[in-house]
């Protein structure tokens, strides 16, 4: 449904510019343009809602199932993204100087980091239809929730080498991956245990409900302000939360609570895919960066297989299918909403222009092409159906 959405918006944006350049007098595509413009899209997605789509997703995922498959989830966390992350800058470089566009390999770095994760918002609604076991669903699931966090801190360190041309050493970026990672993870348990300890008394669901609001917003703030992940933090309390939630004697409150947030991230999402379709009317095309943007999209498929290849490689030796299990991975390295407002939050210097313009078009491409072919594969690979 919400991949329906943002293509509606999508369709409905193009129409608007159709309109005003072929209709005298309307300006319908101008207003809805300045009208965006002035919407601080990355501050209302990684400063707001992201906070609630994520707790909301890591309430569902099975823990006991995300633990059995921890080393695969941190593998294709880290070093995956990592791995993403150097691939696809050392491509969008090769790919800028073949058309004559010399973008510094910095900034093509700052790109990979924006595209090499692959989006929770986007991917956990994709597995809510898609029917995987539930092992599958959590290397998937897992992978997605906590790679934001390494990108976010690959891309702010990569945006500072960038504009100050200093770089950080290698104890400084050892202190951040430490803070970033292990400090997000250890405060995000704290206060999912607070949270956990002050409702085991309480048998009202609606009080429930406001507890576990103040835990996702709560535990965001806090990582933020003591600068840490608020992504990681968060997915932590939510999959902590939810395992509670599961194993609590009332099976009415885990059915109450995880159903408001079902609702949330259901109304969140469908604004999040309209907003992405919408933001056409904001991204600055032109004619270069168009054909730059179609020349990365099979580097973006090759980069990802690669990365899921060498970081994944210990499922080779624990699936019955790695072969579908790797071509799974890949294909459903989905990128949304989360790439779009990281690169729309980057200063106003070059290259944004050309970032922003690859950015969305990869986004595009993954949410509809891989997205809805998503089924498909699934069904050749396990006969789901």
């Amino acid at each position: 449904m919400t991949i329906g959405i943002m293509i509606m918006a999508f369709v409905f944006s193009l129409l608007l510019f159709v309109c005003d350049y072929s209709i005298t007098f309307f300006s319908g595509y101008h207003f809805a343009k300045d009208l965006l413009a002035d919407m601080d899209f990355p501050k209302l997605l990684l400063n707001g809602a992201l906070a609630f789509l994520l707790f909301a997703g890591s309430l569902h995922i099975k823990l006991d199932e995300l633990w059995k498959a921890k080393y695969n989830v941190a593998s294709l966390a880290i070093f995956g993204t990592l791995i993403c992350i150097f691939t696809l800058g050392t491509v969008f470089w090769l790919l800028f100087s073949l058309f004559s566009l010399y973008i510094p390999f910095v900034w093509c770095l700052v790109l990979g980091s924006i595209l090499a994760p692959t989006d929770p918002v986007a991917i956990i609604n994709m597995l809510g239809r898609l029917g995987l076991p539930h092992r599958m669903q959590a290397i998937f699931a897992g992978e997605s929730l906590f790679n934001d966090g390494i990108a976010l801190m690959a891309f702010t360190t990569l945006i500072a080498i960038a504009t100050s041309g200093h770089s950080p050493s290698a104890a400084g970026l050892s202190l951040i991956f430490v803070q970033e990672v292990f400090g997000s993870c250890i405060l995000g348990a704290i206060t999912a245990f607070i949270t956990i300890a002050v409702i085991k008394r309480i048998n009202n669901d609606d009080i429930i409900i406001l507890y576990s609001l103040a835990l996702a917003a709560g535990t965001f703030s806090l990582a933020e302000h003591f600068h840490m992940s608020g992504p990681i933090a968060v997915v932590v309390s939510g999959l902590l939360m939810g395992d509670y939630l599961q194993k609590r004697p009332s099976k009415d409150d885990h059915d109450t609570v995880t159903g408001f947030w079902h609702v949330i991230d259901e109304v969140l999402n469908t604004l999040l895919f309209l907003l992405i379709g919408l933001e056409i009317m904001v991204i600055p095309f032109h004619y270069q960066t168009i054909l730059i943007s179609l020349a990365c999209i099979p580097f973006l498929i090759i980069c990802r297989f690669i990365a899921v290849g060498i970081s994944g490689s210990a499922l080779l030796y624990k699936d019955s299918n790695p072969k579908g299990l790797i071509s799974i991975l890949t294909w459903g390295g989905l990128r949304g909403g989360i790439s779009l407002a990281i690169a729309l939050s980057l200063p106003n210097v070059f290259p944004k222009s050309e970032i922003l313009v690859v950015t969305y078009i990869c986004v595009i491409f993954t949410v509809i092409v891989q997205g809805l072919t998503m089924e498909k594969l699934i069904n050749y690979f396990y006969k789901l159906k």
